[in-house]
């Protein structure tokens, strides 16, 4: 809520700062999806407009909204007659609207509607053409004589013929550059250029500006996230219905890290146009939200939509896979690869997954085969590792860690635990820093100071970190076989039955306990033998 306020705050800053107008607010609403805002604005815009012509144009905006957005016929439709009143002949451009709407404009104004009662309008003053206007601007000097030619084009823009906005806009555009506010030109120019594309296309085809939505691209490209987002939203205040600019504004917005803009801008684009594509990006978006079961349901729909799509696949595996759904994981990551055998990642994690079912030869198997994708990744080089190791294949393991520790941290431990099975306890006390509070880590220096005799510091080490992680059944184990080769039978005895019921702990734990007492037995045996029995009674 907090959240939403301070957006809205934002908002309301910047259209003062910048000077728009009510208009201009309503448009800028509906593109954030605050289509009940949109209508208001729309309605106010329209009170304030100085011509009929005007008026009703902003009413087939508003009744726009309503029919798009708030999926409420009857008032657009109510909408639409007034804006037939004011204008009998108004006309619309088939192009920047769906079907169904434009049908129900036609179907309205042949209904015919009473003739409107005159209006007073205000006396537009504008003290010459656009050729006067681009004249004036050749000599403006200062920021005072910019803004006021910019009024002046401002206000001829409400009289001006449609045919004639595209030039004018460029116009304002020119004056905003002189001005320094960058932006808003290039939001005019989108705005300008997309209806000349509009005005230029054949009766009945699909408007989608490309230049510019190619133009808006190339500023993600060049990381000019904010001038993408203005071009794009000028694309929109010409043609609101256009699905495509929708999407690279989204991305956009993404981009700049706003996220919420994002979120609406797509889920205008889907509610348009449902497709794999936009429930991909929008579930990349929930994930960037933290919105973990949201982006779920996103990758999901995308995969029900178009089953075959491995990217789709790969997305609800990966996801799956980190929310700990394990079998979903499996089942999405294989039906990806069967579809792409070229995913990478999605290899990788299935191998991972492979490991935990304790399955290293299929995980060795995935990841021979997603290092041909990628043959130098320390990734999956090093996933390689811990899959050889699992294998038992200590050398084949220790040459994939070793290249895999040398780029980060994640492989150091399964690379110290090579180290370990090749005997080479001195390595990984020098690998493994003492100071280190994992316990993993800890547990290896103790195993290593074992291996190389040093049985009295493992066991302060062992028994420090039993009584830090209680729970801890492989710290219990390892502390009971310290005690096992100090032949302190009892204690390694009590050690092993203790830690049999912890987790972490190794299968055969009640085996070593039960070992313990019997050497505990036959050292009792062997200590009570060594006492010479007493002589017998003399006759």
């Amino acid at each position: 809520m907090r959240r939403a306020l301070l957006v809205l705050l934002t908002a309301t800053l910047a259209a003062v700062a910048f000077g728009q107008s009510t208009l201009d607010q309503a448009h800028e609403a509906f593109r954030q999806g605050q289509w009940n805002k949109a209508a208001q604005l729309f309605a106010k815009a329209a009170e304030e407009a100085p011509d009929a012509k005007s008026r009703a144009e902003i009413r087939v905006k508003l009744a726009w909204t309503y029919f798009f957005a708030l999926k409420n016929r009857a008032k657009a439709e109510q909408v639409l007659r007034q804006a037939l009143q004011e204008v009998p002949d108004l006309e619309i451009i088939p192009d920047l609207y769906t079907d169904d709407f434009v049908a129900l404009f036609a179907r309205v104004k042949s209904q015919g509607t009473p003739s409107p009662a005159p209006v007073p309008t205000r006396p537009v003053v504008v003290s010459g053409g656009l050729g006067a206007l681009r004249a004036k601007l050749a000599t403006a000097v200062d920021a005072f004589a910019l803004e006021a030619l910019l009024g002046e084009a401002k206000t001829l823009e409400t009289s001006s013929p449609q045919a004639q906005l595209p030039d004018l806009l460029e116009l304002e555009a020119d004056i905003l550059d002189r001005l320094g506010r960058n932006q808003e030109a290039l939001r005019l120019r989108g705005r300008g250029q997309a209806l000349r594309t509009a005005a230029q296309a054949a009766p009945g085809t699909v408007v989608v500006p490309l230049e510019l939505i190619r133009q808006a691209r190339q500023y993600l490209v060049a990381e000019r996230p904010q001038d993408a987002i203005a071009l794009l939203q000028g694309v929109l205040d010409a043609l609101p219905s256009c699905t495509p600019a929708f999407e690279v504004l989204a991305q956009a917005y993404v981009d700049a890290g706003m996220f919420e803009e994002a979120y609406s801008a797509l889920q205008t684009a889907i509610m348009a146009n449902e497709k794999p594509e936009l429930l991909l990006a929008l579930g990349e978006l929930e994930l960037a939200r933290g919105r973990l079961a949201a982006a779920r349901d996103a990758f999901r729909r995308a995969v029900s939509l178009d089953p075959a799509n491995d990217r789709a696949l790969a997305a609800a595996g990966l996801l799956a896979a980190s929310m700990e759904d394990y079998a979903s994981a499996k089942e999405f990551l294989d039906r990806a690869i069967k579809a792409n055998g070229t995913l990478f990642e999605a290899r990788v994690v299935r191998a991972q997954l492979a490991l935990l079912e304790k399955d290293a030869q299929e995980a060795v198997s995935q990841l021979l085969r997603a290092l041909q994708v990628r043959p130098q990744d320390p990734w999956a080089t090093g996933w390689l590792g811990v899959a050889f190791l699992a294998l038992g294949d200590v050398a084949a393991a220790l040459e994939r860690l070793e290249l895999a520790a040398r780029t980060g941290q994640e492989f150091t431990l399964f690379y110290a635990e090579a180290l370990l099975r090749q005997k080479k306890g001195d390595h990984v006390l020098q690998l493994v820093n003492a100071e280190q509070e994992n316990p993993q880590a800890q547990l290896l220096r103790a195993r290593a100071l074992l291996q190389l005799g040093q049985h009295s510091q493992a066991l302060e080490l062992l028994q420090r970190l039993s009584r830090l992680f209680p729970t801890n059944g492989a710290i219990r184990y390892v502390l009971g076989f310290a005690q096992f080769q100090q032949r302190q039978w009892q204690e390694a005895a009590a050690t092993f039955e203790a830690a049999a019921s912890l987790a972490g702990a190794p299968a055969f734990t009640l085996q070593a306990a039960h070992l313990a007492a019997k050497a505990l037995a036959a050292q009792n045996l062997m200590d009570a033998a060594e006492v010479p029995p007493p002589p017998p009674p003399k006759r």
